[in-house]
């Protein structure tokens, strides 16, 4: 089929999207998807070269030496938020068009989260195993009404768990790199000051280089002996050595994660210690999400070849 009379232009997939959705670009785009994995080798030059948009996911990202394969590339869609294995600046300096899916999984991400704290709280994992096992161990638990939660990342995420934790009746305080003007909730200059007010500590902010660590020992100490810790952002913001330290020797009471560093391989310091919940990376993984999501990039592919503005542009 020819687009303004000219050959289709090519649109590379690099993560897994079903047929039906695939088939709803063809007739701006013809479609090369990747196997699961997203490598580029079974493509021939001449393919890659016709390459005009790039759909991918932060877990894969886009490499600034893939870009060079495809001279033709104007435009990158991320379906979701993370962009930290995305090359931003080479795509900037070609004046590649980058667009993000930040705020489609917002819902599905807040409410993994809350259900995430309630787990390492009240100790549910714990109580059900026990429970199959045929035996009968109740003890006190402490509930999330009440406490002082701290958001670390007021972004999209961030506020979408803040609204879910007012029906808690919580006191929310958070911290970003700069405070939020319109934002009733307290700020804290860092996140060893969010952590010593916090009784759970969400972690929702992006990863890459600013944010690596951003959660250390220091932070873990703040949060002190009857703390928690929910991470639905990035692995990497976590230092997962401190974090296996703190749970193991009680400097927090216990953490819940749903993002890790070297994922999908559990780091060996966080495998069996029994405050801590892990699930993997699915937080976002929901029909509704992946709707919002492919509804964005439709949009901007779309108006990638018929005029428009671009949804979720970052540069």
């Amino acid at each position: 089929m020819l687009v303004n009379g000219n050959i289709r232009p090519g649109l590379l997939v690099l993560t897994v999207v079903d047929s039906g959705r695939l088939g709803s670009l063809e007739d701006d785009y013809r479609v090369l998807s990747a196997a699961a994995g997203g490598s580029l080798e079974p493509f021939d030059h001449t393919a890659l070269e016709q390459v005009e948009a790039v759909v991918t996911n932060g877990a894969r990202g886009l490499s600034g030496v893939e870009m060079q394969a495809m001279p033709r590339l104007r435009f990158i869609q991320v379906l979701g938020s993370g962009t930290d294995k995305l090359d931003i600046d080479a795509a900037a300096g070609r004046g590649i068009v980058l667009a993000s899916g930040a705020g489609s999984n917002a819902a599905s991400v807040a409410d993994h989260a809350i259900g995430l704290s309630l787990a390492a709280l009240r100790d549910i994992p714990r109580f059900h195993a026990k429970a199959s096992e045929g035996t009968w161990a109740p003890s006190q638990r402490p509930t999330l009404s009440g406490r002082t939660c701290g958001i670390l990342g007021l972004g999209a995420i961030g506020e979408a768990i803040a609204r879910r934790l007012a029906g808690f009746d919580v006191r929310i305080a958070y911290h970003n790199r700069r405070a939020v003007p319109a934002s009733s909730y307290a700020y804290c200059s860092s996140p060893a000051e969010l952590a010593a007010e916090a009784d759970v500590l969400f972690v929702c902010c992006p990863g890459g280089a600013a944010t690596y660590h951003l959660v250390d020992a220091g932070v873990f100490k703040a949060l002190g002996p009857a703390g928690f810790l929910v991470n639905v952002g990035r692995g990497s913001v976590v230092d997962s050595h401190a974090l296996a330290a703190a749970l193991a020797t009680g400097v927090i009471a216990g953490a819940a994660i749903d993002v890790f560093e070297g994922e999908p391989m559990l780091p060996d310091v966080l495998r069996a210690l029994p405050n801590l919940i892990v699930t993997p990376h699915v937080a976002g993984l929901t029909p509704d999400a992946l709707d919002a999501a492919w509804a964005r990039a439709r949009a901007n592919l779309h108006a990638l070849q018929h005029g428009g503005e671009f949804v979720g542009r970052l540069v």
